[in-house]
């Protein structure tokens, strides 16, 4: 479509205006078609844009809204929500109060647990009873422990100095703890501690056990950062007792212990 040049229409417009002036009739002239025709046009299409523009808008903020209510307006899609929140829920609760995950990072409690193995950790045990000798706890870390990872210069790696800790209970409150050529001794008996990488090449204590505590050590004794360094280990900061390793599956199996006295 052909469409006239402005120029043209204003000249138009200006040249008719001039000569009904000059009539004497005292009216102003009608426009010119093309003038029409050119406002039309353009008037239009600058409002169908603007329209459109907030159609898009409108569209945009309501494109949201409208698929949440189409989603939820399906009774298969809420059963499906449903389900998955209750689950969802459940399984928060489950790891918060019962039972949770947990990898081994370290050899300290070599040969009972490599790198990599993964174990469940149960919750409910210490809700009504005391652990027992020999049994495996993951705990939040101490603060004597945390000191002396600070302090050591050996130990470069201070980002895991918050990070829980896994050992293994040989003295509860009460119990005379000492440690000599190369055997465990409580109450002054040794033990038969036949899940150990070897026996230990320190020599400590003799120490009781105070109040309110626990003395832990790592399977790997030569090579686990434990009581015999960093002290014992208070009753509220242990997080659960580690019942089964369950990955990789041929690692499959509970967990070893508790250790018996020697013959």
């Amino acid at each position: 479509m052909r469409t006239s040049s402005p120029w043209v229409v204003l000249g138009h417009r200006r040249s008719s205006s001039l000569n009904g002036l000059s009539s004497g009739n005292g009216r102003r002239p009608p426009l010119p078609p093309s003038y029409l025709a050119f406002h039309q046009l353009f008037s239009s299409s600058n409002s169908g844009e603007g329209e459109d523009e907030e159609r898009e808008e409108n569209d945009e903020d309501g494109s949201l809204v409208d698929k949440v209510k189409a989603f939820f307006a399906d009774a298969e899609n809420r059963k499906d929500t449903t389900l998955f929140a209750v689950s969802f829920l459940v399984s928060l609760g489950i790891r918060a109060f019962i039972v949770e995950p947990r990898y081994i990072p370290s050899l300290s409690m070599y040969p009972t647990f490599l790198v990599g193995d993964q174990l469940a950790v149960e919750k409910v045990t210490k809700t009504y009873k005391n652990y027992e000798r020999g049994d495996v706890v993951v705990f939040n870390p101490t603060r004597g422990y945390q000191e002396y990872v600070s302090q050591d210069p050996y130990i470069t790696d201070k980002s895991k100095i918050n990070e829980a800790l896994i050992k293994r209970i040989i003295a509860k409150e009460g119990d005379v703890v000492e440690v000599k050529d190369g055997l465990l001794y409580i109450n002054g008996a040794a033990q038969d501690e036949k899940y150990i990488a070897e026996g230990p090449a320190y020599v400590w204590g003799p120490s009781r056990v105070p109040d309110g505590m626990y003395m832990v050590l790592g399977d790997n004794r030569n090579h686990s950062l434990d009581s015999h360094i960093w002290g014992f280990l208070p009753k509220e900061n242990i997080i659960g007792k580690a019942i089964c390793k369950y990955w990789p599956p041929w690692r499959l199996g509970l967990v070893e212990g508790p250790f018996q006295q020697a013959s």
